[in-house]
């Protein structure tokens, strides 16, 4: 690394000298204490954070970079990477394997600096194996440190500073965030520690409060403000923060409508977590080149948005359903308006109905009275006990697997988590997570000390959630105690894995709510299923799920997997039905999708709505569960099933091995068909195999020749390179394309 970069004024330069410089230089001596920078957006916290880690690279360190989101991840490193490029070696790594080729179970990256997500590091963290790259770590900045006060992901978070503060190397922690209320507390818990604390913000920020009376219109009022805000200067561009992903179109189209030009080339976009990334890259893109002056984006994106503008207006204060945002959230929204030396305006629409009183809101915001800094086992609000117990053994399994052969005690579990945030009250929840582990048989007390299973280490290294891992191999068990023969086995399907997943994934997507139209629609596919290729009707299906009312036996599928019912009796089991047609719908969906037909095509056929909006999120999860279900398919996972419940012969246990393997090889060209969407995916993997995954071949190549016309190989190798590369494709991945498939021929 080129020392140049060592210098804090000069990597800080005189944006924010006036506000940050000072205070750091003040404790930057310290290099080995714990930090919290605490400032308002656009400060220069993170310019701090790249200062501390760059400090760990000088010392031949590993530096890490901890981003809340992929797409944060993503366009940080990019930023990182082309900054210091050729003097630092950045890396990513978040799991992604749709876009990365990554999974949980990969062994850490290499590089100087590791921009990564907390889930990615907190896994790496589960593998005993990678203690020695563990100790190596220098300096980890934490960006949104805030979110350890999130229901559902801060306990991450929690835990892996946790670990960080608890390993015999300790590396520097530091914390960023413009959102912290109480330092001190946090400060207490990461002594040694050092704080620089920020209340400036250069620009400047002006906050207002709109107050709008009961009867005037919403719509009206948005589009008034935006009018004035894109007046105020030809340069201004505006956010506007809604509560729902459908409000975000409808409200960007209305703008579009009424102010026309006013609005952009592109007219105001939607910017919001349904879209695709190439989509959110796109409109990301067009706003901020100017094409597009005005973006309507959800709160729920509010963290993971990084368009700089002038104007910011939030126009929902209550959440039918969800918790309201509080100043903090309010903050984190309002903080994107202001860029370069131009001020930022921000405004907040409060309406009679919300629990605000205009005034006092607009105290609390000038005021800046943040939330605090909280675990989430310190939470008093409408969380349930089995939430926390749940969260709670998850972190027990991680810390049991980390220990690995080694186990540990109940007294030392209760003592690493009496040194987390939560303390005593995480630590109480040690004995009761022990216990459902113990009896769902992912660990065994060896004389007083916990060690994982075969199945809780491939369960906790894969990152699968507890209850999914659980249910499904309690399925495979069944299906084992059913049939001796193993025909049951011989007759499981590549959608059978689909099928038990969405039933068991809290996140499956409803694609369309139960209907006896759906139930039709569903009994069509499999009969076509069985006249095409009898084989591939999923085993679930056939044997099962499928049946009219009284008729079905899905209710023992549901015993199998463990999953509790709402209702009792008739009702039970008519619920089981519908959720198991519903979980065959989803995969017959998925199926047609990875065939690579259109989104369009498949909504008309199966008479669904959005599929391009859940799309994306949804094949990142099946990766994601696929790649951990994989894993557990070993014959070590059985082993003791197989001997003590089935009683079965080294014969058997050879065969139960083969099929499990084969059931491993369904699962992997399931990965492939789900990670590409397209007809064109196996050409995509061979390429990028032959050139031994050299960049710039990948999914983006796929669309843009689909977009083309060509939705074959056979067609894809009638183009010449000219044409390929007319379609928008680089010339040197048009050559490529061109030469594997000459190679093919031949």
């Amino acid at each position: 690394m080129n020392n140049s970069y060592m210098n804090f004024k000069e990597l800080l330069g005189q944006r924010a000298a006036t506000y940050v410089q000072g205070k750091y230089e003040k404790v930057q001596s310290k290099v080995t204490n714990n930090l919290i920078v605490s400032s308002p957006t656009n400060s220069g916290k993170s310019l701090v954070g790249e200062h501390c880690l760059f400090g760990a690279i000088k010392a031949k360190k590993t530096a890490i970079l901890i981003e809340p989101l992929r797409a944060l991840a993503q366009e940080k490193y990019d930023e990182l990477s082309s900054k210091y490029s050729g003097q630092i070696k950045v890396s990513i790594s978040t799991g992604d394997y749709r876009l990365l080729d990554e999974q949980y179970t990969n062994p850490p990256p290499e590089g100087e600096l590791i921009v990564a997500t907390p889930e990615r590091l907190e896994a790496i963290f589960r593998n005993a194996k990678a203690l020695p790259w563990i100790e190596n770590i220098g300096c980890v900045v934490i960006d949104e440190a805030h979110l350890v006060a999130d229901r559902l992901r801060g306990a991450t978070l929690e835990y892996l500073i946790t670990t960080l503060k608890c390993l015999p190397s300790k590396p520097r922690i530091v914390l960023l965030s413009a959102t912290i209320g109480n330092v001190d507390r946090v400060k207490a818990w990461l002594e040694p520690c050092e704080v620089v604390s920020v209340t400036e913000r250069h620009p400047a920020l002006h906050k207002h409060v709109i107050s709008l009376p009961e009867g005037n219109d919403v719509s009206t009022q948005v589009a008034s403000w935006a009018k004035e805000a894109l007046l105020s200067n030809e340069n201004a561009q505006a956010l506007v923060f809604v509560y729902q992903t459908r409000q975000a179109e409808s409200v960007a189209k209305a703008l579009t409508e009424s102010l026309g030009k006013l609005t952009g080339e592109v007219g105001a976009l939607p910017y919001h977590s349904k879209l695709s990334a190439q989509q959110r890259n796109e409109h990301r893109e067009a706003f901020i080149s100017g094409k597009s002056r005005i973006v309507v984006t959800t709160s729920a994106l509010a963290m993971g948005i990084n368009l700089p503008c002038t104007h910011v207006l939030v126009r929902d204060l209550s959440y039918l359903g969800a918790r309201n945002p509080d100043v903090g959230n309010l903050l984190q929204m309002m903080g994107r308006a202001g860029r370069g030396n131009t001020e930022g305006h921000a405004y907040v629409l409060c309406r009679s109905s919300d629990d605000w009183q205009p005034e006092l809101l607009q105290k609390s915001l000038d005021d800046e009275i943040l939330p605090d800094f909280k675990s989430v086992f310190e939470r008093e609000d409408d969380w349930q006990t089995s939430q926390q117990d749940d969260i709670a053994t998850t972190q027990v399994t991680a810390y049991l697997s980390r220990k690995g052969e080694e186990g540990a005690s109940v007294a030392e579990i209760e003592q690493f988590f009496l040194q987390s945030l939560g303390g005593q009250q995480f630590s109480d929840f040690v004995p009761g997570a022990l216990t459902w582990l113990e009896r769902h048989l992912f660990a065994w007390n060896d004389d007083g000390v916990y060690k994982l299973t075969v199945l809780g280490e491939k369960t906790c290294l894969s990152v699968l959630p507890l209850p999914l891992a659980h249910g499904y191999v309690s399925l495979i068990r069944d299906l084992m105690l059913l049939d001796d023969s193993d025909e049951v086995l011989k007759s499981w399907q590549p959608l059978d894995h689909i099928i038990a997943l969405s039933l068991l994934h809290v996140s499956t997507p409803t694609l369309r709510s139960f209907s006896a139209k759906l139930a039709e629609t569903v009994d069509a596919w499999g009969e076509s299923q069985s006249k095409s290729h009898s084989s591939s009707v999923p085993l679930l299906f056939k044997d099962w799920l499928r049946g009219q009312k009284e008729h079905s036996k899905a209710l023992e599928v549901f015993g199998s997997l463990d999953i509790a019912l709402p209702k009792k009796g008739k009702q039970g089991e008519e619920w089981a039905r519908k959720k198991g047609y519903q979980a065959v719908f989803v995969a017959a969906v998925l199926q047609a999708r990875s065939q690579g037909i259109s989104v369009s095509r498949i909504e008309k056929q199966f008479g669904i709505k959005n599929l391009d909006g859940v799309e994306e999120r949804w094949r990142d999860d099946l990766l994601w569960l696929l790649a951990g279900i994989s894993k557990l398919l070993d014959v070590r996972t059985f082993y003791f099933h197989l001997k003590e419940g089935c009683e079965a012969n080294q014969e058997r246990i050879k065969r139960v091995k083969g099929l499990l393997k084969r059931m491993q090889r369904q699962i992997l060209t399931l990965m492939e068909q789900v990670k590409y969407c397209s007809a064109l995916g196996p050409l995509l993997r061979d390429i990028q195999r032959a050139n031994r995954g050299k960049a710039g071949v990948g999914i983006q190549t796929i669309r843009k020749l689909e977009e083309g016309g060509i939705e074959s190989i056979a067609q894809l190798a009638k183009l010449k390179l000219e044409e390929i590369v007319a379609m928008g494709i680089r010339r040197d991945i048009a050559e490529r394309i061109v030469g594997y498939i000459r190679k093919r021929r031949v």
